[in-house]
């Protein structure tokens, strides 16, 4: 039976939801919370969020890929339909990188790209032959907050020069930007929504997923 895109993104909500609970929990904690504590809270937050975003990108491309029924009642289906998961993630990493897809074969978990990358995804949709490629393609194009969440994650796990200076450059987009560590961008204000920018990646990540499964 095929993969209901639908359950997909019914386990991203389960997921984002537990976020969303824990990270106003530990923003209503505020002074009470040593400063060292609440970086490693907040980047714990931050990486998770992207896990679950890339997550999943990567069952709806794979399942997409592979055949699954749609919210609009369609069975998707792609040239490599027959093929296994992992046959399907080398094929994606070979498209992600604009590579030529020549002898395929299982890719070993641990090589697997970026499946949250909103550039690399769109190379990876654009090229793999879905049926559903448009929905997949709309959802992307929604996404202009989202690079930042990866900005914000790739900081935080990988501090130095280059990454904070990314941080840095992204503060023209946003206001009340202070920062003492790259996971503070959390909490910095989205002039578009008047919100944390918490708030507009997970809200930015529920509307690309909302199309995507169309």
């Amino acid at each position: 039976m095929p993969t209901s895109l639908n359950n997909l993104k019914k386990k991203l909500d389960q997921r984002i939801a537990t976020l969303e609970g824990g990270f106003y929990r530990q923003l209503l904690a505020g002074a009470n919370v040593r400063r060292i504590d609440r970086y490693a809270i907040q980047e714990g937050y931050v990486s998770a969020l992207w896990q679950a975003w890339s997550a999943f990108c990567r069952e709806v491309i794979i399942c997409s890929a592979r055949g699954s029924s749609t919210v609009s009642g369609l069975i998707t289906n792609s040239p490599h339909a027959a093929r296994s998961e992992m046959e399907i993630a080398f094929i994606a990493k070979r498209l992600a990188y604009n590579k030529s897809i020549n002898a395929i074969s299982p890719l070993p978990h641990h090589l697997e790209h970026t499946w949250g990358d909103v550039q690399k995804l769109h190379l990876v949709a654009s090229g793999i032959g879905c049926s559903n490629s448009v929905q997949i393609l709309t959802a992307l194009s929604v996404c202009s907050r989202i690079t930042d969440l990866q900005l914000c994650r790739n900081a935080s796990a990988h501090i130095g020069i280059s990454t904070i200076q990314g941080v840095r450059s992204a503060r023209v987009r946003y206001r009340d930007t202070k920062m003492h560590h790259p996971s503070d961008m959390v909490r910095w204000i989205d002039p578009d929504s008047n919100d944390f920018l918490w708030r507009s990646w997970v809200e930015e990540i529920q509307i690309a997923a909302e199309f995507a499964i169309l």
